[in-house]
């Protein structure tokens, strides 16, 4: 399979939104099935939109806020009771590993000792931490080949990833604000999921709202990147204000500063490169 399928698996940001899951991809290629990050209700998604948590091999992690991991620990335990055969791959910020030994084998260590008690192996459960380094290739299978990022965002170890696919590259940004560094980062990209959290005003009123983009950052991200199509996600201010359609007027925003195809991510959207 030459193509690549991404589907949106949550297209929300910390808050609960019935309509949107917490930050989660997933992209599909040739022999390869690859999550990027694991928020609120990604796993309930994941089974929703057709996929098997079991049958994912790679999860890919852009930092450590708890919006984009908190359903790491459940994707990891039912993949094991699901019938996982072989180690995830994990690969993600330093910390990674940190994370993993108390919010996986320390949390549950009762629910690990009761199941391999009855004769569970631990070998669906066990992973590879990958603790990723910036500006180099960070997983390569076939013709797939991914490299990491890292952009500012709140003070803590932060990375975008880019998918080359001899379907078009792919580009999937976690939370971040403005770097001329993406620019070359996202050159030529056929697809960039970008978070666009707000409009200016909405962010401007926010003390953490300059670690995120813009409609206006995002399209003179894409413009200068010469970007062939945009989805935004990460809408964080539709949890804030329930005005219809401000997603919508956030994407028009984008369009009338960039010539490509601008779409709003909605959970289960999925886009077909081939």
């Amino acid at each position: 399979m030459s193509k690549v399928i991404f589907t949106m698996i949550g297209s929300g940001a910390v808050r609960v939104n019935v309509n949107r899951a917490g930050p989660s991809q997933l992209v599909q290629t040739e022999g390869n099935l690859m999550l990027f990050d694991c928020g609120r209700c990604a796993v309930h998604n994941i089974e929703r939109f057709g996929y098997k948590v079991h049958e994912i091999g790679q999860v890919f992690l852009t930092h450590l806020h708890f919006d984009h991991v908190c359903d790491l620990p459940y994707f990891m335990l039912l993949s094991w009771n699901n019938g996982r055969k072989t180690p995830l791959q994990i690969y993600g910020p330093p910390g990674l590993e940190h994370f993993l030994q108390h919010a996986l084998w320390e949390a549950y260590e009762q629910d690990i000792a009761s199941r391999t008690g009855h004769g569970k192996s631990l070998d669906g459960l066990t992973c590879e931490v990958n603790e990723i380094p910036d500006g180099e290739i960070v997983f390569e299978s076939g013709e797939i080949r991914i490299g990491a990022m890292r952009t500012e965002h709140g003070g803590i170890d932060n990375f975008n990833y880019r998918l080359d696919t001899p379907a078009g590259r792919v580009v999937i940004t976690s939370d971040t604000q403005y770097s001329d560094r993406l620019i070359s980062f996202c050159r030529d990209a056929a697809l960039l999921v970008c978070e666009c959290s707000g409009t200016r005003a909405f962010l401007d009123q926010k003390p953490w709202g300059h670690w995120h983009m813009t409609p206006e950052t995002v399209a003179e991200l894409a413009t200068r990147a010469g970007v062939k199509k945009v989805v935004i996600k990460h809408l964080v201010i539709e949890d804030f204000y329930k005005e219809t359609g401000i997603a919508e007027k956030m994407a028009h925003t984008i369009s009338e500063r960039f010539n490509g195809r601008v779409m709003v991510g909605m959970d289960g959207m999925q886009i077909v490169l081939e």
